[in-house]
This record gives C-alpha cells, structure tokens and sequence, in this order.
C-alpha cells in the first residue's frame, strides 16, 4: 500500500499541527523508528493484543513521504486506554491555555485543567498543565530568569532617564562548594524611589506606613510599598521594595535620619491582629488584643 504525503514530513501523526492544536484520538501509538529516512510507528499495546502499525518512508527524488505499511485499524479495547494521553504535552496545553492565561496570569492550574480536559477529552496531570501554563507566561511576559538578569540594565536607564532617582540593587555571590564564583550572582534585594516621590515627601505628614504584597511567581517573595499622606489623606508611594530588607537598609542607614530619637516605629494593630487570630482562634482574645493596643 502506498500513499503520497505532505512534501518533506511525515503526514497527519503528533498531536500538534503548524499552529500548535492537536487532534488526538483515544488510540495512543509510540514512535519506534524516526530519521531523516524513515518513520515507524506501533501501538502503545503492539503485541498485546493490538496489531496497530504503520512505516513511512522518504522518497528522495520527490521529497515526499511515503506509506510503506499499514497494519490498521487498531484491535485494542478503548477501555484499555488511559484517560491521559501521551500525545497531550504541555507544549500544545500552553498552546490552548495561552488566551486565558493572557487574560488572567491568575488562573488557577485546577481551572486551566478542566479547560483541557473539556476541550482535548483527555485529562492531563497536574504537573504537565502546571508546566503549560509556565510556558505560557514566559512566552506572554518574558522568562523568569532573565528578567533578574535585565534588572541592572533597568537601574541603569531610569538613573539616566530621570535624574535624582535613588535605586539600590543587591547581589549575593553564588558558592561552588568553599569557593566563591566570580562570574555569577544572585538577586538579592532591589530598593528605588523616583524624585517627585522625594520632592512630595517633604509636604507629607511626619507618618510612613509600610505595607506589602506577596508574588506568587516562580520565586515568590514580597514586594513592599513605603506610603505617606498629604494634608488631604491622599496617599504618596515614597519608595518600593524587592524584599523586607531594602527598605529595612534604608531606615536603619546611621546617617538617614530614620532613628530614634528623631524617628520611632510602631506596628500595624490590624496586621498584628490578623496575625494573632491565626494562632489563637477565639473572638475573644482577638478583642483583648485590639482593646490593649
């Protein structure tokens, strides 16, 4: 039997096409020869009680692919196969899920997983649908790791785009075994603030607030914000920071003027408290905390 293909590449197999969706059946095969030459592919069950088979191989002179043999149709039982499919990698599950992580980079991995499944019929593991979607936001946003790696250029050019800017970025030396390497770093802490934010901070009230938010990406961490208020309660963002210790540096500086006794700290009682409940249960003890405070 034999029947042309597509020019340069064997036809019709993979679960992915030119622009990355798929057509998958419940019939699962796996590739057991593949060159430049030739393409043979069995069953997952091949001599199991499947005798599924097909070889392709490459007509030189008309760069086309050509069907050798084909053992079909498969004599498996559906019921045999998994719910998962082989064929379902995360790179076309990213390919699928990319509009909607697009969309909302907040997305859960179990929402995202329902979504294959609904439109595949197959159900994928978590971990492969968790690997999608991180494909999915490097392609969307940029990739992880290189993203700390632009982080100095970024210092660089808003020091030279808008002078007065104040920007502190943080290395720690990477140990291989005693020594030290001398040719990589990692990130350590990242603190700015923009002028404007300098020259508003003079008409503010004598009060800064610290507060954060925590990043869920692939490093995690927190990002802090230090506030101030004008005479009308608007708030003013004074400086941010990559991590706790930026900002903590800055105030702790002997020379910044942030110590006592020109400066004295206190604790947010909401924060304490929201802290506090987690540990001790009851309304009770949370209203001594609050009623002490």
């Amino acid at each position: 039997m034999r029947q042309e293909g597509i020019p340069g590449q064997p036809a019709g197999f993979g679960a992915r096409d030119g622009e990355g969706s798929a057509g998958l059946t419940e019939f699962q095969y796996k590739v057991v020869e593949s060159d430049y030459c030739r393409y043979v592919g069995k069953c997952s069950v091949f001599g199991n009680g499947c005798t599924w088979l097909i070889r392709l191989s490459l007509r030189q002179r008309k760069d086309l692919w050509e069907v050798k043999r084909y053992n079909g149709p498969h004599t498996c039982l559906a019921t045999s196969i998994s719910s998962d499919h082989r064929s379902l990698d995360y790179h076309v599950i990213s390919a699928f899920i990319m509009p909607i992580v697009k969309d909302d980079a907040s997305v859960s991995i179990k929402v995202l997983l329902n979504a294959t499944a609904a439109h595949f019929g197959f159900r994928p593991t978590y971990k492969r649908v968790w690997l999608a979607k991180q494909k999915a936001i490097s392609l969307i946003y940029g990739d992880w790791d290189e993203s700390y790696n632009e982080l100095p250029r970024w210092v660089l050019g808003v020091q030279l785009m808008m002078l007065g800017t104040v920007a502190v970025l943080r290395t720690s030396p990477v140990r291989v075994g005693v020594q030290l390497g001398e040719s990589q770093a990692y990130f350590h802490r990242l603190f700015w603030t923009f002028p404007p934010c300098i020259e508003a901070f003079h008409h503010c009230k004598p009060l800064v607030s610290i507060d954060g938010t925590h990043l869920y990406g692939k490093y995690g961490g927190t990002l802090l914000v230090a506030i101030a208020q004008d005479g009308n309660s608007n708030i003013l963002p004074v400086s941010i920071s990559r991590g706790h210790n930026g900002i903590k540096a800055a105030l702790e500086a002997p020379d910044g003027g942030w110590l006592p006794p020109s400066v004295y700290r206190a604790f947010c009682i909401r924060h304490v408290a929201a802290n506090f409940a987690l540990t001790f249960k009851g309304k009770d003890a949370r209203k001594l905390l609050v009623n002490a405070a």
